[in-house]
């Protein structure tokens, strides 16, 4: 493990993973991760363009990264539980993507809890996915990704667009994915002291907010519990050391005993959503190599080493 991750883990341990230990406040914590996000400089060569929600088309906000001479399209769904973060938060990742791939990003920034309760952050994904559909992007030229929440989320638009009929992407792209909202995965105990982002009692409470009573066990919440079949391949990402390791195990079995390629890659000791902390060179690792799969499965060229 590198310096710069032994010491994320213990900012996070002391920071992050103590406010997570008593009962969850979502305009408190929304507020907190506001005050300290800051909004980085993008890449060389990459371009920020907004995108304004659109009511009558049934689509959230949402922000495009885009590369020179774009090709394909890589749609992103930020993590934070359902309940907190943004476009701001994630927009490295999106743009860390879009340079590595050339593939034009779009990022969501779909409507959250508690206020707005599954399956409101699936219907958004779908009806921007529909969107582009209608523009021209070609399913096999286009990846879906996510991380944490966001993960989960990418699967259950999946499953929910399968079942419209609509055509499928070429592959999912995730990291540290929260399938199981019920919890009950291995690790919320095993890892509970290891974890260094989250206390493992928080993770019920912030499905409580997104489910608002809906079973747990609903695929468009929790899509482990769902029908795999027919998904395109999928690359997960997780920490030996996450409470969430489970959820990655269990989605990559699942896959499998579904007929669904899949590839899972732990790494030992990182924090949660390590790829998403760009500075790390683990995260650069796991970056280069999400980019490999997304051009494998979309057949897409790679940039050129100079645009990277």
């Amino acid at each position: 493990m590198s310096l710069q991750a032994s010491l994320l883990n213990l900012v996070l341990r002391f920071t992050f993973k103590r406010h997570s230990r008593g009962p969850l406040d979502a305009l408190a914590i929304r507020e907190r991760v506001n005050r300290t996000t800051r909004d980085l400089p993008l890449p060389r060569d990459i371009r920020r363009e907004p995108v304004a929600a659109d009511p009558t088309r049934g689509l959230c906000a949402a922000e495009w990264l885009l590369p020179p001479s774009p090709r394909g399209t890589l749609l992103y769904c930020h993590g934070g539980g359902y309940f907190f973060c943004d476009l701001v938060t994630h927009r490295p990742t999106a743009a860390q993507l879009a340079k590595r791939t050339g593939m034009r990003v779009l990022s969501l920034d779909y409507r959250m809890a508690p206020e707005h309760a599954c399956p409101a952050a699936v219907d958004d994904t779908l009806a921007w996915w529909q969107q582009l559909l209608a523009d021209g992007a070609l399913p096999s030229e286009t990846v879906f990704a996510g991380d944490s929440a966001g993960g989960g989320l990418v699967v259950a638009s999946l499953l929910a667009a399968r079942q419209q009929g609509l055509a499928l992407p070429a592959g999912s792209l995730l990291f540290s994915p929260w399938a199981d909202l019920s919890c009950a995965g291995d690790s919320m105990r095993l890892n509970a002291r290891s974890d260094t982002m989250f206390a493992p009692e928080a993770l019920p409470q912030a499905a409580a907010f997104y489910l608002a009573g809906r079973s747990a066990e609903d695929p468009l919440a929790s899509p482990l519990f769902g029908d795999l079949r027919g998904l395109p391949p999928m690359m997960l990402h997780a920490s030996s050391s996450e409470v969430l390791l489970s959820d990655s195990e269990r989605l990559h079995a699942r896959a499998l005993a579904h007929g669904v390629a899949s590839e899972l890659h732990i790494k030992p000791g990182m924090p949660h959503v390590w790829p998403t902390f760009i500075t790390l060179p683990e995260a650069r690792a796991s970056l280069a190599d999400s980019a490999a799969f997304a051009l494998r499965v979309t057949g897409l060229r790679a940039p050129s080493a100079s645009a990277l």
